[in-house]
């Protein structure tokens, strides 16, 4: 697993890592916020065609408990509520959770339930959840949270239960696939002329510095799946940088419950 920038240790590490991630939720919080009117995954053809892949692998069961990770405005949650599983979206932006709850209750789905919470800082009731979604959410936490994240999904599954990720999967540039996918990016924003340069400069500076964006390989997620114990993991290639990786909790899945079970509260540790 690309582990850069996570390596702290010694005296004081603790709290510099802690003052990391609460600077980098900050700033998350701030951006996604600003971003509320004008976000529209379906404004993207292959964004478009990484939710239709998630929402196809993840065959929700009627009455299922659902959790998407980063949820945006609802491009999982409003769909899955819709084929009759219990949703919690969770989301660093108190905007974008107030997006999904509105259109929601516009659709008249009465299982949909959001918070406004840092993935990093989150937590749930072990067991209480039979599905845990995201799309091209996680690539923004840092390498170490990405790990703690897998180990969490997987208390919080019930036996059986699914983990299924979209995302951009690629490394530092050590895979063939990594340097194709990096350098059809450059030809792409290369062709847009000086303000396509302006952003290959932007984000190379990014990719280097590990700075907002901290994408890692499909091999790295099913490497921290396999080491916080998920079982029948599979890896596939979306569309372009896109890859999508299914596993579960080792265990017979149990009966899905009804919505008049109780749902998990998201709360934060402590």
């Amino acid at each position: 697993m690309n582990s850069a920038g996570d390596g702290a240790s010694g005296p004081g590490a603790g709290r510099l890592a802690s003052l990391a991630t609460a600077g980098t939720i900050r700033r998350q919080r701030r951006v996604w916020s600003g971003r509320v009117k004008s976000w529209d995954q379906h404004g993207s053809a292959n964004l478009t065609k990484v939710t239709a892949a998630l929402l196809a692998a993840a065959r929700p069961r009627d009455g299922e408990q659902v959790v998407d990770l980063g949820c945006g405005n609802g491009q999982l949650s409003l769909p899955l509520a819709e084929r009759g599983a219990r949703v919690l979206a969770v989301d660093v932006s108190q905007g974008m959770v107030d997006a999904v709850l509105a259109e929601a209750a516009r659709r008249g789905l009465a299982g949909v339930e959001a918070v406004a919470l840092p993935i990093e800082t989150m937590n749930l009731p072990d067991g209480s959840v039979d599905l845990i979604v995201s799309s091209y959410a996680l690539h923004h936490l840092r390498d170490r949270d990405k790990a703690r994240l897998m180990q969490a999904a997987l208390r919080w599954l019930r036996p059986g239960g699914r983990l299924v990720l979209a995302d951009m999967m690629f490394g530092r540039g050590t895979s063939a696939r990594d340097r194709q996918i990096i350098a059809r990016k450059v030809a792409v924003l290369a062709r847009k002329g000086p303000g396509g340069l302006w952003r290959i400069a932007k984000n190379a500076v990014r990719y280097q510095l590990r700075v907002q964006e901290r994408p890692v390989s499909m091999q790295a997620w099913i490497s921290m799946m396999t080491r916080a114990g998920f079982a029948d993991i599979v890896g596939s290639t979306i569309v372009a940088e896109a890859g999508l990786v299914i596993a579960c909790r080792p265990g017979a899945a149990p009966p899905p419950q009804r919505a008049a079970g109780r749902r998990p509260r998201a709360a934060r540790p402590g």
